[in-house]
């Protein structure tokens, strides 16, 4: 049976992981400072974005998400493999979203998944993101509208 402290772990970890998800989806990449530790590298090659230290990574971010109005991925099929302290996890993201294309009259439903590998390390504040890879491994993309033919934005 598991100790106390390897599912208090457990449940920190996952609390973490979903904090990160939170913060892409709801436009506050700054929360990404406080998730992660100083030295963390952030690795988003897969989808065009750079390898790099967490304020690279937030300008990235906050450049390519501002094309993308609706989002909201999931981070599902969580491994975590946790030693005293450090640990690391595996898991599938699935990201449904739409995409503004400049010139083309509504988004682009642009759904796509992969994995997240991402290591962690406890510190003084408690467990933070030492590194995370994305690796999208497929992306569709087909043209949608928004109810009633308009591009879902009201008024003149």
């Amino acid at each position: 049976m598991k100790s106390e402290q390897a599912i208090a772990d457990r449940f920190a970890l996952d609390d973490l992981l979903t904090a990160y998800a939170v913060a892409i989806d709801t436009d506050q990449v700054t929360e990404l400072t406080r998730l992660a530790t100083e030295d963390a590298v952030f690795d988003y090659q897969s989808s065009g974005g750079p390898r790099g230290p967490v304020a690279e990574a937030q300008q990235w971010l906050e450049k390519a998400l501002a094309q993308v109005p609706v989002r909201a991925h999931l981070i599902v099929n969580r491994r975590f493999d946790i030693h005293e302290d450090s640990a690391c996890v595996e898991a599938h993201f699935f990201n449904p979203m739409s995409v503004r294309v400049p010139g083309q009259k509504g988004d682009i439903w642009n759904p796509g998944g992969g994995f997240y590998f991402v290591g962690f390390r406890r510190t003084e504040k408690g467990w933070r993101i030492s590194e995370l890879v994305m690796l999208e491994t497929w992306r569709v993309a087909v043209g949608v509208r928004a109810a009633g033919g308009s591009s879902g934005h009201h008024g003149a």
